[in-house]
């Protein structure tokens, strides 16, 4: 391993890939003090900034080097935020629950060191920033963790488009997309990829939203039932599955983005409308704890989460209609 490497999180370019031709990557010499990784199959060259590599595929991606050699604000680029924008969100209370998450680490934490492997490897998609319920699987020392995003953040550690994940096969035991697939393009595409890169058994751990208003811009495109979601995720095996929040979450975010869509019209009074309806509505979602014991509120569900294992089965389409009133009934 090189000295440059050696500066850096090793798991990070273990089983590094080129997005182009699919050959392992190796190091190259710097120039002009930009540091970058080329592939000498098809001499791709990927950038590495402030320690952190950029592998992208610019034919099959929105994202382009110049995005990030310009560091431009992104998606989700908690570092470009203000100080003071960034004080009174801390303040205002979160329109979001999500009453399962914290359990549902812990889980995927026993079942992966049940499996009797040393510092199992984790890809985080969508990492730039610890996701709910996360903070003690991420301090976990038992677990070898990747932490990966389209955009800098406090966490991320490499960059990359989850359409072209730039690992080799079977390279991780477990994959976390928490609150991510809604914002690709292709959905079906990144959890294509992300089942090339999990090892047989593997685990998975995703999240995505149901009944929530747009919360990326320009990069929120998806929604799922909970059917539709079990349908995505139809080549692993279930093991746990259910809401993340439900419908007084729903409220809630409803009664702000109603405000938000009769007088925001600047982004000051949607601040505003954003802390007031906070802080007057923030009792709604703990509607959630009454309706959970219902099976029914999964309609009117706010999102939903998934634990998997990676298999050599695919549901098929009878199944998924079954599906809906197994968990009904």
């Amino acid at each position: 391993m090189s000295k440059l490497i050696q500066k850096k999180s090793a798991a990070v370019y273990d089983n590094l890939i080129c997005v182009k031709c699919n050959t392992q990557i190796t190091e190259e010499a710097s120039v002009f003090d930009q540091e970058y990784f080329s592939c000498t199959t098809c001499n791709s060259k990927y950038p590495v900034i402030n320690n952190i590599p950029i592998i992208l595929d610019e034919r099959r991606s929105i994202f382009k080097n110049k995005d990030f050699l310009e560091q431009k604000n992104l998606f989700f680029d908690i570092s470009k935020r203000g100080k003071l924008k960034t004080f009174i969100s801390h303040l205002i209370p979160s329109n979001s629950s999500n009453w399962y998450a914290r359990k549902n680490y812990q889980y995927l934490t026993d079942s992966l060191l049940q499996m009797g492997i040393k510092k199992p490897k984790i890809l985080i998609v969508g990492g730039s920033i610890a996701g709910n319920g996360m903070k003690e699987f991420l301090a976990n020392p038992a677990l070898n963790i990747v932490e990966s995003d389209v955009s800098f953040g406090e966490r991320t550690q490499i960059i990359f488009d989850c359409h072209a994940i730039p690992y080799q096969n079977e390279t991780f035991d477990c994959i976390v997309a928490q609150a991510v697939l809604e914002h690709v393009i292709n959905p079906q595409q990144c959890v294509k990829e992300i089942f090339r890169v999990l090892k047989p058994n593997g685990f998975i751990y995703i999240e995505t939203p149901f009944m929530q208003q747009v919360h990326g811009g320009a990069y929120d495109f998806t929604r799922y039932t909970h059917s539709g979601h079990r349908y995505l995720l139809r080549n692993f095996d279930e093991l746990k599955s259910g809401a993340t929040a439900g419908p007084g979450t729903v409220m809630l975010w409803s009664y702000e983005y109603l405000f938000k869509s009769l007088f925001g019209f600047s982004e000051p009074i949607r601040l505003f409308l954003k802390a007031f309806t906070r802080l007057t509505g923030f009792w709604l979602k703990y509607i959630d704890l009454l309706c959970r014991w219902n099976p029914h509120s999964k309609d009117a569900a706010s999102g939903f989460y998934f634990i998997g294992k990676k298999s050599t089965k695919t549901i098929s389409d009878e199944e998924l209609i079954q599906y809906y009133h197994n968990n009904l009934y």
